[in-house]
């Protein structure tokens, strides 16, 4: 903890260095925290403490009042949920009070605190519905305890529907979507069913999809705020970039441990206080990446599952794979409505343990994404596609060697990778995201930042036809963080 409290004091310095900016500490560890409190799960009274916490603010009553009423009212069931936050992942008290200390102290704005309380609770209130469906709703069913179950579900129901559904229905009206309907007309009354049948794998299933849905609906109000922060009046952006910084913290663990890099592309616009740090189309694409990693990510954990024989666990992640997949529905317009189909497909796969159909509606779904962020080309054409643009290219080629595919190093610049030569040492370079690969000629060896990988040989070496250098693009896409799809000659590269 002493560390925490050194970066916030010298965080807190730099922040009255620049008037209406405020850079935050995000990253609180929960092995590091105090004895935290057991969770909560009578509902009803928060709701309405979290409801007169905001009735507060709407009276302009003073931020120590509001303090006070936060902390005899709702701290201790704030601290409960920390405490069943993954360590290492940000916890939402150490936040929330880090800015009402700063609010009552004059260091920031009435607004900035209200902000903070409102949509830190509401990354309160997710976990807590996370806690509620899976500890309480999934342990009792798997016990036999269906009246238990139930009652944890319309618990979780209870706080979706009077906390969270307004900020869905917005995410909704923002851009296009209909998650609002899905979640209250589909995904809830399911879990009655589910628990009617003692069917602890659905309920599993439903538990997951409105879990990733929720966790899309916050990466989509994070982006609106990033929108919206271009246009607001200087005075009102400090507020603003509070409001987007809650919301991302809430499933910001989450994505970061999928693709760190994007998400903390996000999280470092956001903490740093600055409405001048909030590029909006940087934190569009990283927002889109990070919902394409866990696409990519969970299609390789439902193959592996069937492989172990864990068909409950793949129907599971079945689940995590729609709520990712869905999230891209505003990035690729039309493909999506056409292929919205493939999510009922991939969890009938996933729930019947077929590892080929998982794998053909998984390069389908990793095609639809890449017209969002990744490539898409045919072995031999001149033709590929690029974050769903047409470009005209060299050849890609095939080696009947090793099977393995060749591209011009235009590909991965295509990738938004950097690519250089040294000559003298015939080796080619390619360095994104902070890694550096090098491949030499004739050689089976890589280097990762100036190291050989231990333990690594490529099964195909860097080639020059026709003047034209080629590499393979297996090794550099999986060596730097990427995944490749092939299907009949077809070949797809995606976060």
């Amino acid at each position: 903890m002493k560390r925490m409290k050194k970066s916030l004091s010298i965080l807190l310095t730099l922040s009255l260095l620049v008037t209406a900016v405020f850079t935050f500490a995000a990253t609180a560890f929960a092995d590091d925290a105090p004895q935290k409190a057991p969770v909560n799960t009578d509902v009803a009274p928060q709701i309405k403490a979290y409801k007169d916490l905001l009735d507060l603010f709407t009276q302009k009553k003073p931020i120590a009042d509001i303090k006070a009423k936060y902390i005899a009212d709702v701290q201790k069931n704030v601290l409960g949920v920390d405490g069943s936050i993954k360590a290492g992942d940000p916890v939402i008290d150490e936040n929330i009070s880090f800015v009402l200390d700063n609010a009552v102290a004059g260091k920031l704005s009435y607004e900035q605190a209200q902000q903070a309380v409102d949509k830190g609770l509401q990354w309160y209130f997710y976990f807590l519905i996370k806690n509620l469906t899976n500890t309480g709703a999934k342990t009792a069913l798997t016990a036999g305890d269906q009246a238990g179950a139930q009652a944890f579900i319309d618990k979780a129901a209870l706080v979706y529907t009077s906390v969270l559904d307004v900020t869905v229905k917005a995410t909704d009206t923002a851009y296009g979507t209909t998650s609002s309907a899905y979640l209250n007309d589909t995904i809830l009354p399911a879990f009655k069913s589910d628990i009617e049948k003692k069917d602890v794998t659905s309920l599993n299933v439903h538990r997951q999809l409105l879990d990733k849905s929720l966790i899309k609906v916050f990466s989509f109000v994070t982006l609106s705020t990033a929108k919206d922060i271009q246009t607001l009046p200087a005075a009102e952006q400090p507020a603003a970039v509070i409001k987007g910084y809650f919301y991302f913290m809430s499933v910001y663990g989450y994505l970061h441990g999928g693709n760190a890099v994007d998400a903390d592309i996000i999280y470092k616009a956001f903490a740093s206080g600055d409405a001048k740090q909030i590029n909006y189309d940087a934190i569009r694409k990283a927002v889109i990446r990070c919902q394409i990693a866990k696409v990519s990510a969970y299609t390789i954990e439902i193959l592996e599952k069937i492989e172990k024989k864990d068909i409950a666990g793949a129907a599971g992640t079945g689940g995590e794979l729609v709520g990712f997949f869905t999230a891209l529905e505003p990035f690729v317009g039309d493909a999506y409505k056409a292929a919205k189909g493939l999510n009922d497909q991939v969890l009938a796969a996933a729930a019947a343990g077929d590892a080929d159909q998982v794998r053909a509606i998984g390069y389908q779904m990793a095609a639809i994404a890449a017209l969002a962020d990744g490539l898409f080309f045919t072995a031999g054409d001149t033709k590929a596609i690029v974050n769903g643009k047409i470009q005209t290219v060299v050849p890609s080629f095939i080696d009947k060697t090793t099977n393995r595919t060749l591209v011009p190093t235009r590909y991965l610049e295509l990738l938004g990778f950097a690519v250089s030569f040294n000559n003298a040492a015939k080796t080619a370079s390619v360095t994104k995201d902070g890694v550096t690969l090098a491949l030499k000629i004739g050689s089976d060896v890589v280097l990762k930042n100036g190291e050989a990988i231990a333990d690594y040989k490529l099964d195909q070496a860097v080639v020059v036809k026709n003047n034209v250098t080629y590499l393979p693009l297996r090794a550099i896409a999986e060596l730097s963080g990427n995944h490749i799809y092939f299907n009949k000659g077809d070949v797809v590269v995606i976060k």
